[in-house]
């Protein structure tokens, strides 16, 4: 009876995890009280590379329908899985790079910035910031359709690297002011078990993305990509920040995202 009370409790934690993940970071409802504790933190944590890829496959299957049954353009494709992303997530990522430009640019010392960061108003920097990294990910997608590089494993697995990443980025890093959604979560979060799940997740997914590219280095030049550009920005982040914020995470999905995306433009 104790083990299966014990199976019991830990698959409703998996659901309260996978319905907090929902809830917080995409633009589905989820209307429903759940319980934040720190079981069911981290493994919200823990989901959202899984739902990374789900966002990722729903977007595979539109590309796929449209290829093959429709005379759609390469512009086309190219606005489509920007925007299916965008719809994803209701724009929550792309708010917080428009944040961390408006701090970033504002050339104000630490404690100016972090306030701006909390702003809920847009200014000529955020703008700026978010039109050049749309733009940007536009044409280097665009360029992919052209070229022929683009495959669909592409768009399931960068949005599993990117919240992998960004967990890890949350985990090395203390949040630059004691309050808010971001340092609840941090102080609740288990970190060894998530390093640990996180790990394991990678180790799920690279034998199976292996296998779909015929033992392709691409995967692995992602992966060590994503390393890099996760210090890079870890490093930018203590030194104009001071530490993490949920503005913050978001940006850094939207970054490496873009990273990952011109690796495969370079590398494919």
């Amino acid at each position: 009876m104790e083990i299966i009370e014990k199976e019991g409790k830990t698959m409703k934690s998996f659901w309260h995890s996978l319905l907090l993940a929902f809830q917080f970071f995409t633009v589905l409802p989820v209307h429903k009280e759940l319980p934040l504790t720190r079981s069911t933190i981290t493994g919200m944590f823990a989901c959202l590379p899984w739902l990374g890829a789900l966002m990722g496959t729903t977007v595979a299957g539109v590309l796929y329908c449209l290829t093959q049954w429709t005379a759609s353009s390469e512009v086309m494709l190219a606005f489509i899985v920007i925007g299916l992303f965008a719809l994803w997530t209701g724009g929550l990522h792309l708010d917080g790079f428009i944040d961390m430009g408006d701090a970033y640019f504002s050339y104000r010392d630490r404690d100016k910035r972090l306030e701006i960061l909390d702003d809920p108003r847009v200014g000529a920097f955020g703008v700026l910031s978010i039109l050049f990294l749309l733009f940007g990910k536009f044409v280097v997608l665009h360029e992919l359709f052209v070229q022929n590089k683009f495959a669909l494993w592409m768009v399931v697995f960068i949005p599993f690297l990117t919240r992998v990443g960004m967990s890890f980025y949350f985990m090395s890093l203390n949040c630059s002011k004691e309050k808010g959604l971001a340092y609840f979560f941090q102080s609740h979060i288990n970190v060894k078990l998530l390093k640990i799940m996180m790990l394991l997740s990678l180790l799920l997914v690279m034998p199976v993305v292996l296998i779909i590219t015929k033992f392709s280095m691409l995967p692995i030049l992602l992966v060590i990509v994503l390393a890099f550009a996760l210090v890079i920005f870890r490093q930018f982040t203590l030194r104009n920040f001071g530490g993490v914020s949920g503005d913050l995470l978001g940006a850094s999905i939207e970054g490496v995202e873009v990273v990952l995306w011109v690796t495969l433009l370079l590398c494919a």
